[in-house]
């Protein structure tokens, strides 16, 4: 089941890669911690290079994420309860997995 926007409903913390052919796949996934603890609930938006919204997915209950991107630069947006808001940056490509992992 997706939200809409091509990734899975729960972040992608249930929905493994092993053994999955990523060859025409570009993923960005992480985790989001708070002093060692998830973030959960909390949301993760994906922005294009100019900052606009392509697509976003709820935290999973282990603060994971996971966007099924084109290749290029990305920008990771962190929404969460008590007004957090986190942007980092990420390069995505075929044929890897971009591991983003960000405390608030």
């Amino acid at each position: 089941m997706t939200d809409g926007c091509g990734a899975p409903a729960d972040g992608g913390a249930q929905t493994a890669l092993a053994g999955a052919d990523i060859a025409s796949q570009a993923v960005v996934q992480g985790k989001v911690v708070h002093n060692g603890d998830a973030v959960s609930p909390g949301y993760a938006r994906l922005l294009n290079t100019d900052g606009e919204f392509v697509a976003e997915v709820p935290l999973g209950a282990d603060g994971s994420f996971r966007f099924y991107a084109a290749p290029g630069g990305w920008t990771v947006r962190v929404l969460a309860p008590g007004g957090v808001s986190v942007s980092r940056e990420v390069t995505a490509g075929y044929g890897r997995v971009a591991q983003l992992d960000i405390a608030v």
